[in-house]
Order: structure tokens, then C-alpha cells, then sequence
């Protein structure tokens, strides 16, 4: 195979420096098997540096592609910006939030299809029911609906007795 060449866009110090201070943990091992290649104490192969760094040889050699090709910006994480955009504009966000915040049309509690619902109605937008239920989420919306309980449970007062008795012993 042949060797690929190390482009230095950047000193070792500084690609070492971005290593450091990257926060993104995708970005971050990408850093580090650059730094690593570019420095020359021991001169290392995409394969050593995929070794030390928990990464294949192929991706490791990939990362070096890209870091050849784009410098700095081939180790950013594509996947950031990668979905779509969403259906709601933030006005419509905003105005689905106070509709949240009061009961649904049918009554009961906020459900991923009566977001459906409503968002149908409201903006003529077709959205699957998980949709609906992320969105509830994404605006704080929780589960209201209680855990059932054992049915051997132990009724409320004989739990307190118990607890009292128990913290004595």
C-alpha cells in the first residue's frame, strides 16, 4: 500500500494545541491522530496512529485524506448540520407551546397523534405521530400519568408506621 504524504497545514504544536482544546469527542480523536501524525520525535504510520487512538486504519487514513484535502476543516464533524429543516417556523412553535400549555380540543392529556392533530388542522402540515411526541418532549412536555402501583402494596398509613419503626431500629 502505498504511503500517504502528512500535508502540514498546521505545526504539530498547534494541531497538539486544537487537540487539547477541541470539546467535540468526534473532532477530538480526528485532532489527535492528526497531532499525532505530524509529529516527527517518533514518525508514525496511519496505522500505529489508529492503534494508539482507538481508530481503524481505514478511518484513520480517511481522516488523513480529508485533513490533506481540506486542512483544519476536513476534521469537522459533517454531521452537524446534516437534517432537515424544521416544518415549524418559530412563530408556529411558539403559538404550538400556549396551545400545549392549555387542554387538547378532545380533552384528556397532549398525545404525539393530537399533535398531529392539531398541527394538521392548524397549519395543514402532515407529520408522522413520533414527530408529534418529539416535539412534545423538545417543549418539556413529561408523561403525566402515574405509575400503577403493586397491588399487594402496602397502604399510605402502614408505610409511614412502617418508616417510623424502622428509622428507631
Amino acid at each position: 500500500m502505498k504511503r500517504l504524504p502528512v500535508v502540514r497545514h498546521l505545526s504539530a504544536e498547534r494541531a497538539g494545541a486544537q487537540y487539547r482544546a477541541c470539546g467535540h469527542p468526534i473532532e477530538k480523536v480526528r485532532w489527535h491522530a492528526i497531532w499525532l501524525l505530524l509529529r516527527t520525535d517518533p514518525v508514525r504510520t496511519p496505522a500505529q496512529v489508529g492503534d494508539l487512538v482507538g481508530l481503524s486504519v481505514i478511518t484513520t487514513r480517511d481522516v488523513l485524506k480529508r485533513w490533506n484535502q481540506s486542512g483544519p476543516d476536513g476534521l469537522t464533524d459533517g454531521r452537524k448540520n446534516n437534517g432537515s429543516e424544521s416544518k415549524l417556523t418559530d412563530a408556529q412553535r411558539g403559538r404550538l407551546l400556549a396551545a400545549l400549555k392549555k387542554r387538547p380540543p378532545d380533552g384528556g392529556l397532549w398525545s404525539g397523534p393530537k399533535v398531529v392533530r392539531y398541527v394538521r388542522a392548524t397549519w395543514n402540515i402532515e407529520i408522522c405521530p413520533q414527530t408529534g411526541w418529539t416535539w412534545l418532549v423538545d417543549l418539556g412536555f413529561t408523561p403525566q400519568v402515574p405509575w400503577p402501583s403493586h397491588p399487594k402494596a402496602a397502604d399510605p398509613p402502614t408505610r409511614t408506621r412502617w418508616k417510623k419503626t424502622r428509622a428507631r431500629g
